[in-house]
């Protein structure tokens, strides 16, 4: 339910959520798995307090750098490395921030691995909040505590995605010293109902509940993680999924069929970003550079997020790059994924289906449909070989 924009608009970004004086409006899950907001008619007071908040939360009118200042990078210690989706660099920011007795505000996995944003006070937390999650995570009213640390005068990092950078902006109403903001470049968010049914298939074929996913496992190198998840088990026992095997990764990266409706026409592309910071991996690095253990990919869009990443560059490899170097590997920086059209029809299977047959149902390619894109890749490039000659 949304009364002021199309459902297919609203991030779950549950800025209205927070903002709302009367705590009218609920973030609740529909039959997709994607929260929206939700209002209590008997406790509104329609001060639109909430409409107003979301609308706001669209504009990138704030000043930052349209060619922000860029670098790769790698934490110096190997363990953060290892366990840190790309280079670390994440936590070597937060880091500083956490040293000086602030807070860091990222997204953890709570029971039944779903996903949530938590507010964490010191460095051995850090591991709640690292790596890439791939599911929508909930932000309950985290915001509310994000602008009463800062009230008090707390240093406050926060990380998310594009769209929740820009609602804690707009749910803040005003611009905070010691906010700094982290965003990254982000394909798009995946439907919990989705992953449920996925983890809960794995679960029954083993046995034993699911107790960690760790996504883009680094197992056999950083360039071969997106497509590498490992799952441990209640029982002690760890599975490790790759390629074509890794059913969740291949929906999500080779058919694009459960993420957010608004993900296919994201208003938070390419810069100038809302976020001080933005992170990603840094794919397509030159290879002198990359040792296939992870690299960071690290855009400084204003004076505050080049404040910060100087106070953490000593625990960093850093090297600067060229601005135009990100899109070889970050195709999605200043685009919108294409969702597949069969995206509903799949998300109503899994209420009666395993994960793997539904999967199986809505990616099959009929046999002449695969000679067909052979023949054609084949004469294209007998085409460019004659052209050439």
């Amino acid at each position: 339910m949304v009364l002021w924009i199309e459902k297919n608009q609203c991030t779950g970004c549950a800025s209205c959520a927070n903002i709302c004086p009367v705590n009218a409006i609920e973030m609740q899950s529909d039959s997709n798995g994607f929260e929206y907001p939700v209002i209590d008619k008997n406790v509104c007071i329609h001060c639109k307090a909430c409409e107003q908040t979301c609308l706001k939360r669209m504009s990138k009118e704030n000043g930052n750098h349209t060619i922000p200042k860029t670098y790769a990078a790698w934490s110096r210690e190997e363990d953060i490395r290892f366990h840190s989706t790309s280079g670390g660099a994440f936590s070597e920011l937060a880091k500083v921030i956490l040293q000086k007795d602030g807070v860091v505000i990222g997204a953890e996995y709570e029971k039944e691995n779903l996903v949530r944003h938590i507010v964490i006070k010191h460095t051995n937390e850090l591991k709640k909040i690292r790596q890439s999650k791939y599911i929508q995570s909930s932000m309950g009213y985290v915001f509310r505590e994000i602008k009463n640390y800062l009230n008090s005068g707390k240093s406050v990092v926060f990380c998310g995605c594009p769209c929740q950078v820009s609602g804690l902006y707009t749910y803040l109403e005003k611009e905070y010293s010691n906010l700094v903001t982290i965003d990254f470049i982000c394909r798009g968010v995946n439907s919990p109902k989705a992953y449920k049914a996925w983890l809960s298939e794995i679960e029954k074929n083993m046995g034993s509940k699911v107790v960690k996913v760790w996504f883009k496992y680094k197992k056999e190198g950083w360039k071969k993680s997106p497509r590498c998840t490992r799952i441990d088990f209640e029982n002690g026992e760890s599975l490790v999924f790759e390629q074509k095997d890794n059913l969740f990764m291949e929906g999500y990266l080779s058919y694009n069929l459960y993420m957010r409706p608004c993900c296919g026409e994201c208003q938070f592309k390419g810069i100038p970003r809302r976020a001080d910071i933005t992170l990603a991996d840094f794919w397509g690095l030159e290879k002198k550079l990359d040792d296939d253990k992870g690299a960071s990919m690290i855009l400084l869009n204003n004076r505050r997020g080049e404040e910060l990443f100087e106070q953490a560059k000593p625990q960093m490899k850093v090297f600067e790059r060229n601005f135009d170097e990100i899109f070889k590997g970050n195709t999605y920086f200043d685009k919108s994924v294409k969702i597949s059209d069969k995206s509903l029809d799949f998300l109503r299977e899994l209420d009666t289906k395993p994960f793997s047959k539904v999967l199986k149902k809505y990616t099959y390619i009929p046999i002449y449909k695969k000679i067909r894109k052979k023949l054609k890749n084949f004469f294209a490039d007998k085409l460019i070989i004659f052209t050439l000659l």
